[in-house]
């Protein structure tokens, strides 16, 4: 077939890429077979005619199967993609040609480059992933609680992909973990699906130089196995047989994923789309959210310890108003004479084993560290008989290293929660003058 004459005549840089068909009926080889000149200053001099196209930019299984949709199934395409070869953002187009080669296919491609995304060319989507895309970022928006708005938006997604299951997982490489924040199932299976960071870890190596990884038949599958053998022996466990998967980034670093899996493979350039677009828009007010939690986080935590601050035991009494809870004021004995005889390090050491003494019998978030030697341990919803028993167990978690003054008290409610704390550190002092009579030379830990 003879198309120079045609390309010639596109004013944007355009080739025909010439796309050979398997005897299994799979994509074949994927060939440029021409170009205009706008299309060859633009790749370099490295182009050819006849060039497989991968010499140019890194292979890409899924652009294969959209040159095969194109060629082969006469499918229009167009997608406004982030190309990371290029460090840019481009706009292609995929339009089918006549071929009179049995077994071969040609297809017209077009593309533009933008440096930075442009909302006129995202916007240049069907009605239906329009009206999708915007409920998206209704939802994200408007919603009181984040996670209930980032439900419902997995859920119109799973219902319009047909999927049977959506996903938003989280990775932190720092800390090397991974969590999913948000799952939607089509059904319940009775089967958790568990995910790990060693997994997770690979998948931005699986995605490459490409914006996402799909696989919609068990030949994509095969292809992944050549990849990530690990992560498709994982996705056969738990009967993927179809999966798109694209990054959500915060600048050029990725911090999660959204992923759908047995989905309509027949709507698949569609979907694909969808999915870039919705994680284009979860990608920044979930990166948003998650600094929020991180400087809440931040604000209401002992950096030391890790428990709970002073400012975080405030906001707390406000949720105990009216219910039965119990309180325990704790001054840890001898800190200053650590500091004073050991050095800081070791006075923080101290500190800390007295935090793990604590959250071995306490859940962490009611501990709090109120000073430099202070806690302060809030405890609802347990019983008074349980948390006496509670206290009794810290009491005797002291030794040589560790002890504490303190001072516990049960309330039912009814009081003030102000008055219970004074309560607790009058208790508190009293131990604490108690201690010290038994231990005359730990007295100097308040001098000063």
């Amino acid at each position: 077939m003879k198309f120079q004459a045609y390309v010639d005549l596109i004013n944007a840089p355009c080739s025909v890429l010439r796309v050979e068909k398997t005897a299994e009926g799979e994509c074949g080889a994927v060939t440029i077979h021409c170009a205009n000149t706008l299309y060859k200053e633009k790749m370099g001099p490295a182009y050819y005619d006849g060039m497989p196209y991968y010499e140019l930019v890194p292979k890409d299984v899924k652009f294969e199967d959209f040159c095969f949709r194109a060629a082969h199934l006469g499918q229009k395409i167009h997608a406004y993609v982030e190309t990371k070869a290029f460090n840019s953002w481009t706009d292609e187009q995929l339009i089918p040609l006549v071929s009179d080669e049995e077994n071969v296919g040609y297809c017209q491609f077009t593309f533009e480059m933008t440096q930075s995304v442009t909302p006129e060319r995202m916007a240049a989507v069907s009605m239906d992933t329009a009206e999708a895309v915007i409920k998206t970022c209704v939802a994200l928006l408007s919603g009181n609680d984040f996670r209930d708005s980032v439900r419902s938006v997995l859920s119109d997604l799973l219902f319009s992909a047909k999927a049977f299951a959506c996903r938003v997982v989280l990775i932190d490489r720092q800390e090397k973990t991974c969590e999913i924040f948000c799952d939607i199932l089509r059904e319940k299976t009775g089967r958790n699906v568990t995910i790990s960071y060693e997994i997770v870890n690979t998948w931005d190596d699986v995605i490459g130089m490409s914006n996402a990884v799909i696989v919609q038949n068990e030949h994509d599958m095969n292809e992944l196995e050549k990849v990530d053998h690990i992560w498709a022996e994982s996705l056969r466990k738990y009967n993927v047989e179809s999966l798109i998967l694209v990054p959500l980034r915060r600048g050029k670093g990725t911090f999660g994923y959204l992923y759908i899996v047995n989905f309509d493979v027949e709507r698949v350039v569609e979907l694909k789309e969808l999915v870039e677009l919705i994680s284009y828009f979860l990608s920044s007010e979930l990166s948003n959210h998650l600094l929020m939690k991180r400087l809440e986080n931040m604000s209401n935590t002992d950096p030391l310890t890790g428990l709970n601050n002073r400012h975080a035991m405030t906001q707390r009494f406000e949720s105990l108003s009216g219910k039965p809870f119990g309180v325990i004021s704790i001054d840890l004995n001898g800190l200053k004479v650590v500091n004073d005889t050991q050095g800081h390090a070791a006075g923080d050491a101290l500190l800390e084993r007295a935090a793990t003494a604590m959250g071995r019998i306490f859940r962490s978030e009611d501990i709090y560290r109120i000073g430099g030697d202070e806690f302060l341990i809030i405890a609802v919803g347990i019983g008074e008989e349980k948390f006496t028993e509670k206290a009794e167990m810290l009491r005797n978690a002291q030794n040589d290293e560790l002890s504490f003054s303190m001072g516990t008290y049960w309330s039912d409610g009814s009081e003030a929660v102000r008055d219970v704390i004074r309560k607790t550190d009058k208790l508190m002092y009293a131990d604490k003058k108690a201690f010290y009579k038994h231990n005359p030379a730990k007295k100097r830990e308040r001098r000063g």
